[in-house]
């Protein structure tokens, strides 16, 4: 297999090999260069070690502040390429980071540390693919699966728990069995993951070509455990109708993360008088909900706590009301808001 490489990558590689050394391009962008995706960066790894590097792009601007974990940063007409050296970790810490980082001069041992399968492959012109776990039976089977032990995987990383969905989501693949009741045993662990890095995660599930997936992070307890709404089982079944809608909203967070909402707290709400729908959800739900458990930016919370409060509101054509619904968001937010509106009545 054939994977054509940017010239500046090319010549990165080209570099360390002819300082008597081997690079590969390595994890999503070979996944994505396979699957037909063009990737947004290149990763690439190496046996040489960081001083190796530095000494060979000496010529080049330096980045070494991951020299610690083996990342050195080589500026190339203003981008930026990270060249990371084999490595192979210790026992993790509080399911987050390795206490140690050891290098190793094999390709394999540090594929063997990557979470799944499919960001465990590694490409470079002179000796092609290298895929010692089957990573390109999995991407043809459009299957998530970790390397090796799942329950493994995910004690050393917990946020491999979500990653697993947001790859699920973004590729439109299946996770495989054991690794998916992995998640359900070890969905406690996510506890350990700072709220930043769980809200970069969700937000990519979400904004996805697949945001359906998003109903493994209730049917596994993930959103329990991090303390987000306390969903009933009872209402999944009827969450998972109607969560496709997402697909029919903007790309635009706000109004996905304020549709999201409106479709998980509905059950609760529905069982309110129409006219005391908007004020029971932001005195009784608003506080706990994803937006506001999460770490957002200031002006998406407001934003998305916004829609769904006029989303709960009956909108009529009366010049008055519309005033008044002007004056408190203004008009970008009220046309977000009849869009979405106009989403609801497929689910309602």
């Amino acid at each position: 297999m054939k994977i054509s490489l940017p010239e500046k990558v090319k010549f990165i590689i080209d570099e360390i090999y002819d300082e008597g050394y081997e690079a590969f391009i390595v994890g999503g962008c070979v996944r994505d260069s396979i699957i037909g995706v063009k990737p947004h960066d290149y990763d690439i790894t190496t046996n040489a070690k960081p001083d190796d590097i530095k000494r060979i792009f000496n010529e080049f601007k330096i980045i070494d502040n991951g020299i610690k974990h083996g990342t050195v940063g080589v500026i190339i007409e203003k981008e930026v390429y990270e060249i990371t050296t084999y490595r192979i970790e210790d026992e993790y810490e509080k399911n987050r980071r390795p206490k140690n980082v050891e290098f190793t001069s094999d390709i394999v041992k540090d594929l063997k540390r990557r979470d799944f399968t499919i960001n465990a492959i590694a490409y470079n012109d002179r000796v092609g693919i290298v895929d010692k776990f089957n990573g390109l039976d999995d991407i043809e089977s459009k299957i998530v699966k970790t390397v090796g032990n799942p329950d493994e995987r995910f004690s050393e990383d917990g946020l491999r728990i979500i990653r697993a969905i947001r790859f699920s989501s973004k590729l439109g693949f299946r996770i495989e069995d054991k690794t998916l009741h992995s998640i359900y045993r070890n969905a406690e662990i996510i506890k350990n993951i700072s709220r930043e890095r769980i809200t970069d995660e969700i937000t990519k599930i979400v904004m996805s070509n697949s945001p359906m997936k998003f109903i493994l992070l209730i049917e596994a307890d993930i959103l329990k455990n991090i303390g987000v709404y306390k969903y009933k089982n009872k209402d999944i079944d009827e969450i998972e109708k109607k969560i496709s809608i997402l697909k029919k909203c903007d790309c635009d967070v706000a109004q996905r993360l304020a549709m999201l909402e409106y479709i998980l707290s509905f059950n609760e709400i529905n069982n309110c008088n129409k006219e005391e729908r908007s004020k029971y959800y932001v005195k009784n739900i608003m506080n706990m909900n994803l937006v506001n458990s999460l770490v957002y930016p200031k002006k998406v919370v407001h934003e998305v706590d916004k829609l769904i409060e006029y989303m709960y509101k009956d909108i009529d054509c009366d010049n008055l009301q519309i005033k008044y619904i002007l004056g408190e968001i203004g008009s970008k937010l009220l046309k977000k808001v009849l869009k979405l509106k106009k989403c609801i009545i497929i689910i309602v």
